[in-house]
């Protein structure tokens, strides 16, 4: 869905969408156009109501400036984001702004069955006269094809080659876009959290999976066929280098998880030995965590295994892309104190620099995944359907 060439219009559109309420001084400054065609622009897209003057900023030298801000009612969009144990419906401002959110589980659900709760949701939001949507969002786990608006592959669901857009497209009549979920994550941090202000960014996602994504200077890296990312699948050695097996598998909250009930197993004392939220399918990793923190030997071993791979994988993309900044998207909560020393020490011994790689940690990732894929919508809708 990203093009490569935007006009000014989308240009500065975009840029107050993201940053704003801005000046249009700083709007010419940083977008290098001219400050006449700057203020033309402004003016033709004030007219349009897509934005409007905020306040005044105070300046010690001259005139005050008029701060410029996105007019976030310009449309009401609808956003999906499916999963691995549960569907999100939400109805949000184009500017982000959510006005109605609704959960479900899709545990035990197949591809009909997900659709189905799609289906009855969507006509449920569209039929409520609090809401016009004027188009669909879906986020997806696993690898997609994001300008035909087909999931490739659902790591947890089985699917393969699902045409959502058309599927949806041809139910609703509505525009609808989809995208990967750790893209979506990685434009929310990029433009509205962790990564704000980074020329580049990677956005490694530390959950029942591993995935990453790249943005350099406002462009996010997708590869040749959409598959950008899945360092999850990285080969790596076990057993003395007897097996191999993917990063993911050792470097995951699911590896976590499974040592510990392993050593539950093997008849070793754990403090989440009988919690139902570790021991159900559908798990919650947060009482491994918070075990972990109060000094349970077999958490604090499950995250310090798992961290020792999770730092080589941190050294080893800051080695290959020397990034500015690394934002891991976890769960953690207070476990950082124990996780951040080992990805420390490991990114302090084997990165190739002298300066070490700014790791930080985003504890939000559901928020910034929504925000991510509002921006992407946005950004299409600006260039298809508000400019026009």
């Amino acid at each position: 869905m990203p093009r490569q060439q935007l006009n000014n219009d989308e240009i500065i559109l975009n840029y107050i969408r993201r940053n704003g309420p801005v000046s249009k001084a700083s709007i010419a400054r940083n977008t290098g156009i001219t400050a006449p065609t700057v203020t033309n622009i402004c003016n033709a897209l004030m007219e349009k109501d897509l934005i409007y003057m905020d306040r005044e900023e105070r300046s010690p030298v001259g005139r005050p400036s008029m701060l410029l801000r996105f007019n976030e009612h310009t449309e009401t969009m609808m956003v999906i984001h499916i999963r691995t144990y549960a569907l999100l419906f939400y109805v949000v401002t184009a500017g982000g702004t959510i006005l109605h959110r609704r959960q479900q589980s899709s545990i035990g659900m197949g591809r009909d069955e997900i659709m189905n709760s799609i289906y009855r949701e969507v006509a449920v939001t569209l039929e409520d006269a609090r809401f016009t949507i004027s188009c669909l969002g879906l986020v997806m786990r696993g690898p997609v094809d994001s300008v035909k608006g087909i999931s490739v592959y659902s790591p947890h669901a089985k699917w393969n080659n699902v045409p959502f857009k058309y599927m949806l497209e041809e139910r609703f009549h509505l525009p609808v876009f989809l995208d990967n979920d750790v893209r979506c994550l990685s434009t929310g941090e990029y433009y509205y959290g962790s990564g704000k202000g980074i020329e580049s960014l990677v956005v490694l996602k530390f959950s029942y999976g591993l995935g990453s994504a790249l943005l350099y200077q406002g462009s996010l890296f997708r590869g040749f066929n959409e598959s950008a990312g899945e360092i999850g699948h990285t080969i790596v050695p076990i057993d003395n280098g007897q097996r191999y097996t993917t990063l993911e598998e050792v470097a995951s909250e699911t590896a976590i998880r499974n040592y510990v009930l392993q050593q539950i197993k093997a008849g070793r004392p754990c403090a989440v030995a009988d919690s139902p939220e570790v021991n159900r399918d559908a798990f919650r990793i947060e009482p491994i965590y918070e075990a972990a923190v109060k000094g349970d030997a077999v958490c604090l071993e499950a995250l310090k295994r798992v961290g020792n791979y999770l730092g080589a994988t941190l050294a080893n993309i800051s080695n290959l892309i020397n990034p500015e900044r690394i934002v891991l998207s976890s769960a953690l909560g207070e476990a950082v104190t124990i996780m951040e020393p080992i990805l420390r020490d490991m990114i302090e011994k084997h990165v190739y620099k002298s300066r070490p790689v700014d790791v930080v940690y985003s504890g939000n990732g559901v928020y910034y995944t929504l925000l991510g894929m509002v921006d992407i919508m946005g950004a299409e809708r600006a260039a298809t359907a508000w400019l026009v």
